[in-house]
């Protein structure tokens, strides 16, 4: 009886142990992306970090790339990029992969920041030059409350085979197209419990990555600044993207049985923008980052709200480049005009260089009405949207292709654009480079950058009104 008796007291403890182990497990992963240098968030973004940790203490941190261009004190920092990375390692990110502006000042100043975080950046479909020393990998394992989390990194490659920055940064770096590169590393698929992809190759090409490559529990993308504001399922696999410039971060949830198996996953967007409360010590960061008296020169005022108005903003652009050239016309291209509301408000060197952080060459062509028309078109479709303008206005459809088909140009004393005459143009370098079109003439470099141009405009008008102003009209 005695021993009936212990036997029992030992069976109800072990099933009462039993009972106190962890059915589930759950992973928590906050993602963000195309965070373009808007350190003025950070702040907030790190009270939002601490109070998700308070919940969550084991709580994984990744960027999809693009965490520079678009703020000059970051930007033009004697070390370009400096502040964004210390105020990620301050906020403790744990993983990065790459975005086409990683690439904007050159791939040694990319390598001089990534010597600065204290986080490792993947990507599986880059390799470089061995004399670049980069400190970079295809994919990482972690280690996690007793899982094994396998992640590859992957970057958008464009039409010219690099990603979408001047083509003379790219020295040294050599692209794949990543639908060729992950099967390679499929084989984590077996090793991990769970497997991720961190893209930074576009909303639309992420979910064509989910279709063809079910092995990947999500995708947490960047690249269109595309909000997912729910979970969002394709062909089973998670994909999921936060706007741009700190706006909003994803809460990723995975859960895992008893054996280690994914059993339910889900995501949330929190707003960033929004929150009213921030983290001192990090505000103290960001103040003594723009503690710079350069970028808050006034160089001219603006006298009328723009409010959701890239156009508008790249008509200025692109009157400025023409002013500064002397040409019958100009064109700026749609991706590089980096925002789109301004105040009616004085204009800071801060303002000018972060609508415009690339600072490319001009450069002048001759080119027939003809050409111009073709290169509307091929710049449309590489670009992703219609050239602004100044010296005239054009209207055009597109196709079912993406294709811009019938540009009717009219300059502006309103006769129409003659297709055999020769007109004197001017783009941007990147345009130049990047934009595949047929001319006659090479182009001629007039040595002078863009943001002159903007700068030298303001001088010479002092005030801009550039409301409601469209050039470019689809029909």
């Amino acid at each position: 009886m005695k021993k009936t008796a212990t036997l029992l007291i030992a069976l109800a403890i072990v099933l009462g142990l039993a009972s106190c182990q962890p059915k589930e497990t759950k992973l928590y992963i906050a993602t963000i992306n195309d965070m373009h240098a808007n350190i003025d968030n950070f702040p907030k973004l790190a009270y939002v970090l601490d109070s998700l940790r308070g919940v969550h203490p084991d709580l994984l941190l990744f960027s999809a790339g693009d965490n520079r261009s678009g703020n000059p004190i970051n930007d033009r920092d004697s070390v370009p990029s400096r502040p964004m990375y210390e105020l990620m390692n301050a906020v403790g990110f744990n993983l990065s992969c790459f975005g086409n502006h990683e690439w904007d000042s050159g791939v040694e100043a990319l390598r001089d920041v990534m010597n600065i975080a204290k986080f490792p950046f993947v990507c599986a479909n880059v390799t470089f030059d061995d004399s670049l020393n980069m400190p970079y990998q295809p994919y990482i394992i972690l280690e996690q409350n007793g899982l094994k989390i396998g992640v590859i990194g992957a970057i958008q490659v464009g039409l010219n085979g690099i990603p979408d920055f001047h083509p003379d940064h790219a020295a040294g770096s050599h692209f794949h197209p990543i639908e060729e590169v992950l099967p390679e590393y499929l084989f984590l698929r077996d090793e991990c419990n769970a497997l991720f992809l961190l893209s930074h190759c576009g909303f639309e090409e992420d979910v064509e990555t989910a279709e063809k490559f079910p092995q990947f529990d999500a995708i947490f993308g960047g690249h269109t600044h595309t909000l997912v504001d729910s979970t969002r399922l394709f062909n089973g696999v998670m994909v999921t993207q936060a706007l741009n410039k700190v706006k909003y971060l994803t809460l990723n949830t995975f859960t895992f049985d008893k054996n280690g198996k994914m059993i339910a996953k889900e995501s949330q967007v929190i707003p960033i923008n929004k929150q009213k409360n921030i983290d001192p010590a990090v505000k103290s960061m960001v103040n003594e980052f723009n503690n710079n008296e350069v970028f808050l020169k006034v160089v001219g005022y603006n006298d009328a709200q723009i409010d959701d108005c890239y156009e508008c903003l790249g008509c200025y652009m692109a009157d400025a480049a023409r002013a500064l050239a002397g040409t019958d016309m100009a064109f700026q291209n749609y991706g590089g005009v980096r925002f789109d509301t301004l105040g009616v408000r004085p204009v800071t060197l801060k303002d000018v260089c972060s609508l415009d952080p690339f600072d490319n060459d001009l450069v002048v062509f001759n080119m027939t009405g003809q050409e111009i028309v073709d290169f509307l078109g091929v710049s449309f479709f590489t670009d992703g949207g219609p050239n602004y303008c100044s010296g005239c206005t054009y209207t055009y459809s597109v196709d079912e292709q993406g294709q811009m088909k019938d540009c009717q140009v009219k300059l502006d004393n309103g006769k129409p654009l003659d297709l055999k005459k020769t007109y004197k143009i001017v783009m941007n370098s990147y345009m130049s480079s990047a934009f595949k079109f047929q001319h006659e003439d090479p182009g001629t470099d007039i040595f002078r950058s863009s943001n002159e141009a903007l700068i030298q405009y303001l001088t010479d008008h002092q005030h801009i009104n550039y409301a409601d102003k469209h050039r470019a009209i689809e029909k």
